[in-house]
């Protein structure tokens, strides 16, 4: 639980470090990859600041805690990317500083309410804790910025980081959820806690894998992004790598000779995306909205219909009552006439068509077994007699199984 929120709180605030590279149109010297390295360091106070919370009772201990995690984090800094800038350590510094006031600030509102101790109040949640599916907005909002900023890094941050907390965060609704059950009600606790689990998580995985699924043609997709720079609207100038907006140098000193052809060969434009690749995307797409759309009325209606079932004409929740289960002994017992039945059930039917077969009006109720069989002129016949023998047990007895 608690390695899920710190991967929760990683993702979501090293994308602050890219968002100042893309919207200052800065890059780092080093990669990208080195970048989001340098990037994932913040994840240290996260975790020392999260370990002091709980277990320092000093305020004094806690604040030296976290000035000692962030002295070392800009040591390290200045050890190993002195090359980076001013931007990275002082970013790196102010964030390791915000959590641990962050952090700080969580612990004032537990201990004040644990001293109200209030039984109505909502529990104190951090920004840091919880990891929540409906935060995938956020990783959305960075996407989009760094579409809008010509910003492939943070494109690439926000995408990766968004697939890998959409797991996390459903693995800890997961745990929570099934935690949440077993503490609803007595009836519940009788449950395995095993089974339980195991039920849970094979639902959860086997949601996981189609959402995986789904995912993967934006694997495959990434280098098809389109990206434009909304400081260059105004300016009428397109960003780097649009070609919607490239003109050819037509004419002038720049075509004359082979220097001319070598200038025009080095201004051409990127390739333009595959018109196949176009059309998987908008189908792509439009199978996903379709899904979302159809999930979204079906749970409407699931809703709806259990709160129709659950609830009167006044608004008073009416609760079903289940019917005890039967012993084993006594079902056994049930299943062992049913079989009887059916045997009984069928041995009547074959004797009733015999005799149907052999005499053309009914037969009068007073007449016995005998008297029927004697007026459709099986007396005497061998497979009448048996017939008739297991015709009398099954009025008059069950046989053994």
């Amino acid at each position: 639980m608690k390695m899920l929120e710190y991967i929760h709180a990683t993702l979501i605030v090293m994308l602050v470090l890219p968002v100042m590279y893309a919207v200052a149109g800065l890059k780092d010297a080093d990669g990208e990859g080195m970048l989001y390295l340098k990037c994932l360091l913040i994840a240290v106070p996260i975790v020392v600041t999260g370990i002091a919370v709980r277990r320092l009772k000093n305020l004094g201990l806690y604040l030296l805690s976290c000035l000692a995690v962030t002295t070392a984090i800009w040591v390290v800094i200045r050890l190993f990317f002195g090359g980076s800038g001013a931007l990275y350590p002082t970013v790196m510094t102010a964030e390791s500083l915000f959590i641990g006031f962050i952090r700080f600030q969580e612990r004032i509102r537990l201990a004040r309410q644990e001293k109200e101790d209030d039984l109505y109040s909502a529990p104190a949640v951090s920004m840091l804790n919880q990891p929540s599916l409906g935060f995938l907005w956020y990783f959305a909002v960075m996407y989009a910025v760094g579409i809008i900023f010509n910003a492939k890094t943070l494109c690439d941050f926000a995408f990766w980081n968004g697939a890998v907390y959409f797991f996390a965060a459903l693995a800890y609704a997961y745990q929570i959820s099934t935690k949440h059950y077993l503490g609803l009600n007595k009836r519940t606790k009788s449950i395995p806690r095993k089974r339980l689990y195991a039920i849970s998580a094979a639902m959860t995985g086997l949601f996981a894998l189609l959402v995986f699924m789904a995912m993967v043609p934006s694997f495959f997709l990434g280098g098809q992004r389109r990206y434009t720079d909304i400081r260059t609207w105004l300016d009428g100038i397109e960003a780097d790598g649009d070609w919607m907006g490239y003109q050819p140098e037509i004419g002038g000193e720049g075509l004359q000779g082979d220097d001319g052809i070598i200038k025009f060969l080095q201004n051409e434009p990127p390739p333009k995306p595959s018109e196949i690749w176009n059309y998987l995307w908008w189908i792509f797409v439009t199978l996903c909205a379709g899904l979302v759309v159809y999930g979204t009325i079906r749970t409407l209606q699931r809703v709806f219909g259990e709160f129709r079932d659950s609830f009167d004409e006044n608004g008073d929740k009416v609760e079903a009552l289940d019917e005890e289960p039967l012993h084993k002994e006594e079902r056994i017992r049930q299943n062992r006439r049913k079989r009887q039945d059916s045997k009984t059930q069928r041995i009547r039917r074959i004797y009733r068509r015999t005799i149907q077969k052999h005499r053309k009006e009914p037969p009068a109720r007073y007449e016995s077994p005998s008297e029927i069989e004697k007026n459709a002129g099986l007396l005497g016949d061998a497979d009448m007699e048996r017939l008739h023998v297991k015709y009398e047990n099954a009025r008059y007895g069950r046989e053994r199984v």
